[in-house]
């Protein structure tokens, strides 16, 4: 990656994400036109216009990147450069009128999460990171808990439900009791919330890359890790823990 600051993509990545936002609060109590995908979760309109918009925009800026979107899928692409797009994390809540959903837009180089920008426009808080730069919420610099231990953690798990039948539900349902608490906050406020140190770790057993790609650079970025559930650096396997350093092996030993 040399010595590139990545700050190009960087501030092309916020002003999308924050462009996708106001299309998000524009419309947000004007819902038309809800399907149901193949994995059960509802799409709308405003999933369909911001991930267009965002598409159009990395394409006049990034002609040669490639592109991976929730909705519109992957634009091959002969670069080791990939954006990922989840236009709208978090449809659920945001038919419902729950403030917890979001922009995610992140630039991986490799498979590897290296710019992020995590953006939740109904809250006012846009979480951002790249190489160098350290992690960001609004103007506050972001650093991850310092906790050590399991029982004194706070943490989230999601997907355990969904995954009831397999032993990764069992595994992660027994970590949540270790823990000292746990909350089963919605979506990419969960992730921002790592990266800050509001809590010392999630774990998700159904992450796609759009979902959790971007928060990945942001935690890793505050002095956090991310992997999925076997260890692995990689946001592409279906499952994700992103904590502070001194949980991470820990948690991990939990789940194999």
């Amino acid at each position: 990656m040399g010595r590139n600051t990545f700050e190009k993509e960087l501030n092309m990545a916020v002003k999308l994400c924050k462009e996708a936002g106001a299309l998000q609060l524009k419309r947000r109590y004007k819902h038309k036109n809800i399907t149901i995908k193949a994995d059960s979760s509802p799409v709308s309109t405003v999933d369909v216009l911001c991930e267009t918009h965002i598409r159009r925009g990395l394409k006049r800026a990034f002609p040669d990147d490639g592109v991976l979107g929730e909705e519109g899928g992957q634009e091959a692409k002969e670069s080791s450069r990939k954006w990922i797009i989840d236009p709208l994390d978090g449809t659920r809540p945001y038919l419902r009128g729950m403030p917890t959903f979001s922009v995610l837009l992140s630039l991986e180089i490799d498979l590897q999460p290296v710019v992020g920008v995590i953006y939740l426009p109904a809250m006012n808080e846009l979480y951002c990171a790249a190489p160098g730069k350290g992690a960001w919420c609004n103007n506050k610099k972001l650093h991850v808990s310092e906790t050590k231990k399991i029982s004194e953690s706070m943490g989230s798990g999601l997907g355990f439900l969904t995954k009831k039948n397999n032993p990764a539900s069992d595994k992660l349902q027994k970590l949540l009791t270790d823990a000292d608490y746990y909350y089963g906050f919605m979506d990419a406020y969960s992730y921002g919330s790592v990266a800050a140190g509001r809590l010392d770790f999630c774990v998700n057993l159904l992450d796609k890359p759009w979902d959790c790609s971007a928060a990945a650079a942001i935690v890793q970025e505050s002095g956090g890790c991310f992997s999925d559930i076997a260890g692995n650096k990689t946001c592409h396997n279906g499952s994700i823990i992103l904590s502070n350093a001194g949980l991470h092996e820990k948690l991990l030993a939990e789940m194999r």
